[in-house]
């Protein structure tokens, strides 16, 4: 439902012309706060599909190993939701706020977001490939 509410707010404030100003403080905290939400749904989703489609093992096997990848992910945002909140409570709040910093804030979590999700992780992974076939 929180979805619904941000789109209905954010096309109030767009008939208002107040799109980007809006979207420039809600940003600052949801950039990392909604990326999380996503990242989590899809942990979710590679769980459930775990059941409906265990591959080579039984339903329970494959279960419990989608569901200890979705608790590292979980725990990887961890941090994330907090700082989100952080943002939220204590930044988000200053609406007068130079618009500079406000795309710095946004563009710096977005890029961290890149990063933690998509550039580490292929770097790990390649990593790994590497010290497997060396050996």
């Amino acid at each position: 439902y929180n979805g619904i509410m941000l789109g209905t707010f954010h096309h109030l404030f767009y008939t208002q012309d107040l799109l980007f100003k809006s979207l420039s403080i809600v940003w600052i905290h949801g950039t990392l706060e909604i990326s999380s939400i996503i990242i989590a749904g899809a942990a979710g989703l590679v769980l459930g599909n775990s059941i409906l489609f265990p591959k080579t093992y039984s339903r329970r096997q494959s279960f419990l190993i989608s569901a200890k990848d979705g608790v590292k992910i979980i725990i990887g945002l961890i941090p994330l939701f907090i700082v989100a909140g952080f943002l939220e409570s204590f930044v988000t709040r200053f609406t007068q706020m130079p618009i500079f910093i406000n795309l710095t804030i946004i563009l710096s979590s977005l890029s961290f977001i890149i990063w933690y999700v998509i550039i580490y992780p292929f770097k790990l992974s390649r990593r790994e490939k590497n010290e497997s076939t060396e050996n």
